[in-house]
């Protein structure tokens, strides 16, 4: 019993040498000021020199190209609207505009996420000088792609244009910048 009151007086006594006269426990943190210690400053840690940043290296987006898109309408437009588009490709050869933009509006209330019957309207609609409407046509297929560069570069030379006749250098050459953009990514700039 002894040595255990005599091991609580020697813990109660190192307590009491931690603790401050307020009851409070001192910072013991390296550079921290003491009580006593209120005029001197911890001593100031030598400052290293920054690194020097290197410049930043500009990367190009390169869009993976799916090698199973399809090049054609063919490939994914049923066989009347294939008609449709044959008869609106003749007629717009022929300089039949209007023809040919009836022709693929049907095709369109036929398949009305087609976006090569939608690519192909941007054109005719170019051919009419109607510029908004063949840009925004254009838009409208680029967004039904999804992706398809053989599509979305057909499109985005159909804007180029019409942006170019309408008086927007600027956005014919961002227009023209995305083909070639494609282009690259398809391995053919």
């Amino acid at each position: 019993m002894t040595l255990r009151l005599g091991a609580l007086v020697m813990l109660a006594a190192l307590l009491g040498a931690c603790a401050s006269s307020t009851g409070t426990r001192e910072s013991t943190w390296p550079n921290s000021p003491r009580s006593g210690d209120a005029g001197t400053t911890p001593a100031p840690s030598t400052p290293t020199a920054p690194a020097t940043p290197e410049p930043p290296v500009p990367i190009e987006p390169v869009k993976p190209v799916a090698p199973d898109s399809p090049k054609t309408a063919e490939a994914i437009s049923g066989q009347a609207v294939v008609s449709l588009m044959r008869k609106a490709a003749d007629a717009r050869s022929q300089g039949q505009l209007d023809l040919a933009a009836s022709q693929l509006e049907r095709a369109q209330r036929i398949e009305p996420r087609n976006y090569f019957v939608w690519s192909a309207l941007a054109k005719v609609y170019l051919d009419q000088q109607q510029y908004d409407q063949a840009i925004s046509v254009a838009g409208k297929s680029n967004s039904l792609a999804r992706g398809n560069p053989y599509v979305e570069i057909e499109n985005w030379k159909t804007i180029a244009k019409a942006m170019e006749a309408r008086g927007d250098s600027i956005g014919a050459l961002n227009a023209q910048g995305r083909v070639e953009e494609i282009e690259r990514a398809l391995g053919g700039g």
